[in-house]
């Protein structure tokens, strides 16, 4: 037994011999303190702190006694057995100071709350500040994430990210849009188009048109300015809207024969398999195509085990330039969606009320010109 290891333990031995109770006298005169002391038909039996052994055996390790151990109660059994396998103690301190490593690498993300779109565009911002799983995060690496994704992306209202124990948690609301008009500007409103005035919303300034009143395109239709009583110009911002009906005409074309860009059906996959931020494999794209290019990100995985890993797929489906044919009816109903969409462009709140069509199918594209008849706000600023 190493006694330097049973200090903590409470050791039960025998005492046999002549004398037994002369021996227990000697051991108080020496500041020995033996408890539970109990007589036996051969001597004694008695329990002793482990750091005081040594001196038991040495004071009475002559012939008179027989000193004989029979059991020991504390940790000293078990800090023997680690003392003959050295192994275990090392091994274990090893694995915690790998754990504690391995746990400043990312070993998954969990976008759990986002739906799908809002996860491409968060994993993608991610990898644009090199952030995946096996990366080796630190605190300024994750609050400059943080704050991109807040100022890059209107989706989210607030954003946080989590680093602990290897993963990564993304915690976000909503984003509410709030719109805040600004102070009207010393800019008169003058009308984009022609049409009679039907309705006016003007927030501030000075109205110069009425209802009913037919206006041409470039027309004052809410003043800045006017004179008090005294001649003394008053200054106002305009701002508002003047509804008008309108009548305009818009033409487009659409060619029977036109080329677009198709996917060919071929695609080429390039693989990129990362360890704790280490490469170890990649394979390269079959073919260089030229196209559409996607970019997965797939955490790598050792059956249900996850490792601080990940495989960077790059996907590219090719396309090529090809003649597509569009047969009369699908050339015009083309056009005619390019008409409509001119007039949503230049007008977004039109209200058509009344429309007229006339279209030439030509021989290689229909042309189509339509005359809407329309209510929309015409006020605009110079």
């Amino acid at each position: 037994m190493k006694t330097r290891l049973h200090t903590a333990d409470v050791l039960t031995f025998t005492l046999t011999g002549a004398e037994p109770q002369r021996a227990l006298t000697l051991a108080a005169l020496h500041d020995i303190r033996l408890f539970h002391i109990r007589a036996l038909p051969s001597g004694v039996q008695a329990q002793i702190a482990g750091v005081d052994w040594p001196r038991l055996q040495a004071l009475l390790g002559d012939d008179r006694w027989t000193v004989k151990l029979l059991r020991c109660r504390g940790p000293g059994g078990f800090l023997e057995q680690l003392a003959l396998r050295p192994g275990l103690p090392l091994g274990a301190a090893w694995a915690f100071l790998v754990t504690l490593l391995l746990s400043r690498f990312v070993w998954t993300i969990d976008f759990e709350p986002l739906d799908a779109d809002a996860q491409a565009s968060l994993r993608q911002l991610l990898a644009g500040q090199d952030i995946c799983e096996g990366t080796l995060l630190t605190k300024d690496a994750l609050a400059q994430v943080q704050a991109l994704a807040l100022q890059q992306s209107d989706r989210f209202g607030w954003i946080s990210l989590n680093f602990t124990g290897g993963r990564l948690f993304v915690e976000s609301t909503e984003a509410e849009h709030q719109t805040i008009e600004s102070p009207p500007t010393q800019t008169a409103l003058y009308a984009a188009a022609a049409g009679e005035v039907t309705a006016i919303e003007a927030e501030s300034g000075f109205c110069a048109v009425t209802v009913g009143q037919q206006v041409q395109a470039g027309d004052l239709l809410v003043d800045v300015q006017r004179l008090d009583r005294k001649g003394n110009p008053v200054l106002q911002g305009a701002s508002g809207r003047v509804l008008a009906r309108v009548e305009k005409s818009y033409s487009a074309a659409q060619p029977y024969y036109p080329t677009q860009l198709t996917l060919t059906g071929r695609s080429a996959a390039a693989e990129s398999w990362q360890l704790l931020g280490r490469e170890f494999y990649r394979t390269e794209a079959s073919a260089d195509y030229t196209g559409t290019t996607e970019i997965d990100y797939l955490p790598l995985h050792i059956g249900r085990v996850t490792l601080p890993g990940v495989i960077q797929r790059t996907n590219t489906w090719e396309t090529a330039a090809t003649p597509c044919h569009y047969s009369e009816s699908t050339a015009q109903a083309l056009a005619l969606r390019a008409c409509r969409a001119q007039l949503y462009r230049e007008f977004p709140d039109a209200i058509i009320e009344a429309e007229r069509r006339s279209i030439d199918p030509g021989e290689d594209a229909a042309a189509c010109t339509v005359t809407y008849i329309f209510c929309a706000n015409i006020a605009e600023k110079p």
